[in-house]
């Protein structure tokens, strides 16, 4: 739990720290935006999230896991990823999850509609294909100004023995204070649980970092986490 505490500190220290004269939008760590990697551009990214069923009694409960993405612009308005995720329960060693395989396309340029439309599809699954997931998101988002918001309606299917459908949302609005520096609001839930938090985000050339929370409101689901916090890092190769 160390270990944990001393790599979210320091994770937490380079968002406040950094400093560049340029700032580019990854604003959320739950919810995406209007945005692609550009053509031929290929990107390293790193999920890190921390999860707790007990908000109150957070040692010996905290979960981790880590999803490894690598993000590649195959055109100006679609590109496609890997990722390979690893999770970690307390008390357990660090195992493999399984894959996701995911992808993104623009509709139209921005500006065009009253909300800059985009659609996301992703595949996951297990080693031994013993389960499947199918996700579509419709990405919705908005800039005014400074300001942006961005709604993810998100439509999910999970098979083991059979398929199951799980409806899901995630929402963001952020504030860009500088050009270094946003900051924001999300929420998101389904049918076992609903959660908000804030969050922080900062780019510096070919790195980018966002770091947020989610707090439960309201009852969740038994099993589900009352708090979650993740952190995720962007490298441009």
């Amino acid at each position: 739990m160390k270990s944990k505490c001393f790599i979210l500190s320091l994770l937490l220290a380079s968002v406040l720290g950094l400093t560049s004269p340029a700032f580019a939008a990854r604003s959320y760590v739950w919810t995406y935006e209007y945005k692609t990697a550009e053509k031929e551009e290929v990107e390293v990214e790193y999920y890190f999230t921390l999860s707790t069923p007990d908000i109150g009694q957070i040692e010996g409960t905290m979960a981790s896991e880590h999803q490894i993405e690598l993000e590649l612009g195959i055109t100006e308005r679609f590109d496609f990823s890997v990722y390979q995720v690893f999770n970690q329960n307390p008390g357990e060693g660090l195992k493999y999850k399984g894959f996701k395989l995911q992808s993104r396309y623009k509709i139209g340029k921005k500006g065009r509609y009253i909300l800059d439309p985009l659609l996301y599809l992703e595949y996951k699954g297990k080693p031994d294909f013993s389960e499947h997931g199918i996700e579509f998101k419709s990405i919705l988002a908005k800039d005014i100004g400074r300001f942006n918001i961005a709604l993810n309606p998100i439509f999910g299917f999970e098979r083991e023995d059979e398929w199951e459908f799980e409806p899901e949302y995630a929402i963001g609005m952020s504030y860009e204070i500088g050009e270094m520096l946003k900051v924001g609001l999300e929420a998101k839930g389904s049918e076992y649980g609903h959660y908000i938090g804030p969050v922080i985000s900062h780019r510096r050339e070919d790195f980018w970092i966002a770091l947020g929370s989610a707090f439960k409101t309201g009852e969740i689901k038994e099993g589900r986490p009352e708090f979650q916090i993740r952190v995720v890092l962007g490298i441009e190769l």
